[in-house]
């Protein structure tokens, strides 16, 4: 099933943490992957303006997910550790997808999970050029699944914190988080992939 989103107030940040954190939550076919020696937590959050599953039509939400880079079958992924939905969102725990609910503020400026301890105040500052961002996502759901993204054209943005970030939400999941974060931001952007069904044992997901 072909799902096609479009967002706006798209935000990724990532901070230094030890290797031993990650390792702790990925899956045994999955590996850390360092970024010029080091080994990055990630925060990416987003709003969903609508979209498709399929045919059926994608109610307006916000996301928060907390991710890492990883190596997967000898390529760059990125594997979700936890993903938090305002209610637009839930439905996609149907189609497996591991969500939890959350009460989210999403847009530009400001990332806020209220209950969550979860706060990143931002300002935007320059033109940015992310290189290259890996394509496939990766989560555990009865069993590690796989989905391609094809992004729509992005204009990234370089952005900076205004105050100190508050990472309780991340404290609570294990990980240490260390010093200022790498900020990138797109006003707008697209997503679609094919929705990953429940994983063949023995199988690469994409077979």
């Amino acid at each position: 099933m072909r799902a096609s989103l479009r967002v706006r107030d798209l935000l990724i940040a990532s901070w230094e943490t030890d290797r031993e954190s990650l390792e702790n939550v990925l899956p045994e076919e999955v590996e850390a992957a360092p970024s010029e020696g080091r080994f990055r937590i990630g925060l990416a959050a987003f709003h969903v303006e609508g979209g498709r599953v399929g045919r059926l039509p994608v109610l307006p939400y916000a996301q928060l997910n907390v991710r890492t880079d990883v190596v997967w079958n000898g390529e760059p992924a990125v594997f979700f550790v936890a993903s938090r939905v305002s209610a637009g969102g839930l439905p996609g725990a149907l189609l497996g997808a591991p969500v939890r609910y959350a009460r989210l503020r999403v847009e530009e400026g400001t990332v806020h999970a209220p209950g969550r301890g979860m706060v990143l105040r931002y300002r935007i500052v320059a033109p940015a050029d992310p290189g290259a961002l890996p394509d496939v996502g990766l989560f555990e759901n009865d069993g590690l699944r796989a989905f391609r993204v094809e992004r729509g054209e992005t204009a990234w943005q370089r952005a900076e914190l205004v105050e100190p970030a508050e990472l309780e939400f991340l404290f609570a999941l294990g990980f240490h988080p260390r010093g200022d974060p790498d900020l990138l931001y797109a006003t707008r952007t697209s997503f679609a992939f094919d929705v990953p069904g429940r994983p063949k044992t023995g199988k690469d997901p994409y077979d």
